[in-house]
């Protein structure tokens, strides 16, 4: 019993020794480790206050691209309020998106209250395109880019400033409200101004707002989802929507026949406004200059490569098909020409070879070295 006392009484201090040797080794990794840490610490804020106090420099080149797309966006902001206040808004047009609302709402309290000026600058249409355009932006600048949120807000802020400055100091409009045979004019010529500006826009990644963000965000969430065709809806409600002007402009005891042409009237300039501008857009951004793809499948593709590159100063690339059917194996010749060299193409085609068969595509858009000096 002693010795085992003994031995349990040495067993303990050494348990003792050995914890307090473990509890001192302890304290001093902890102490290390505190140190490492708090030393880490400060190094990391010292690299987070140097990323913070350095500058961020662009290149020259940098600088050049940031200074063209900030002058692009200024002039196409102005040139899209100029048009919009000399055209569309004094003649009554809605073609489409929140512009086409804004005019709307303002034409609506130009007839109700032509003369209270307190109104007109509540509902003023550049202050109501920006306000309308405020979440639009937010929503872009969440789903899709800020790069695009930011330029958006600056057109639309420049474009809105544009328009209350010039009703202030009563720019000069193209009204023809009392020459009706007049207004065609000033349809078309305010969907081509809107339409070449919008396209424009695109090429740039710019956009009004409105609808734009609207079929960016659906095309970003579903891809298989066709954008431009809810545009083209909501574009179309809106110009339906003038017909309010119609409605509120008829004058009592008017024929029934009299009344459905105030209606449909500003209805059909909002829609021939903005078929307009969308031909225009597409011709911008495909491009001035038409051409075709002409795709023949022959026999004789060197003899017919041959004469078109020698008549008409165009390349060709050959390739090799091989027919399901037949399983025969044939040329087959590429060529982008000019359309007016179409029927040039044809001929070549009939003289070498009347049995090759070719098909001809539209070109929205042609680059490359070459293509645009020859021919």
């Amino acid at each position: 019993m002693g010795e085992n006392f003994e031995n349990t009484n040495i067993q303990s201090e050494e348990l003792i020794e050995s914890s307090s040797a473990s509890t001192d080794v302890s304290e001093e990794v902890a102490a290390d480790s505190l140190t490492a840490g708090t030393l880490n610490g400060t190094d990391s804020a010292l690299t987070q206050s140097a990323t913070r106090d350095k500058k961020i420099k662009l290149t020259k080149d940098e600088t050049k691209v940031l200074a063209k797309h900030i002058i692009i966006l200024v002039l196409l902001a102005c040139f899209r309020s100029v048009t919009t206040y000399m055209f569309i808004i004094p003649n009554g047009f809605a073609p489409g998106g929140l512009g086409g609302i804004s005019s709307i709402i303002y034409n609506i309290v130009d007839i109700l209250a032509p003369n209270n000026e307190i109104l007109h600058t509540i509902f003023d249409p550049g202050l109501m395109m920006f306000i309308m355009n405020i979440p639009f932006i937010g929503a872009a600048a969440f789903i899709l880019n800020k790069k695009f949120a930011i330029s958006t807000f600056g057109i639309v802020a420049i474009y809105s400033a544009l328009m209350f400055l010039l009703r202030v100091v009563h720019f000069p409009q193209f009204n023809v409200s009392e020459q009706p045979e007049y207004k065609i004019l000033a349809a078309l010529a305010g969907g081509a101004t809107a339409g070449f500006g919008l396209g424009i826009m695109l090429r740039y990644n710019m956009s009004m707002g409105g609808t734009d963000i609207v079929g960016k965000i659906l095309h970003k969430k579903n891809p298989d989802t066709s954008a431009q065709r809810w545009i083209l809806l909501c574009d179309c409600i809106v110009a339906s929507l003038s017909g309010i002007l119609g409605v509120i402009s008829l004058p009592k005891g008017i024929q029934a026949s009299d009344a459905v042409v105030s209606i449909l009237t500003p209805i059909f300039f909002s829609f021939v406004s903005l078929v307009f501008g969308s031909i225009t857009t597409d011709i911008v951004q495909a491009g001035f200059l038409s051409s075709a793809v002409i795709n023949i499948i022959t026999d004789k593709p060197d003899d017919i490569s041959t004469a078109i590159s020698e008549r008409l100063h165009r390349g060709v690339t050959m390739s090799t098909a091989i027919g399901c059917y037949t399983k025969v194996e044939h040329k087959v010749l590429t060529c982008v020409v000019r359309k007016r060299q179409i029927s040039a193409v044809k001929k070549i085609i009939e003289e070498v070879d009347p049995l090759a068969f070719t098909y001809i595509v539209k070109a929205h858009e042609v680059a490359g070295k070459g293509f645009h000096s020859a021919g």
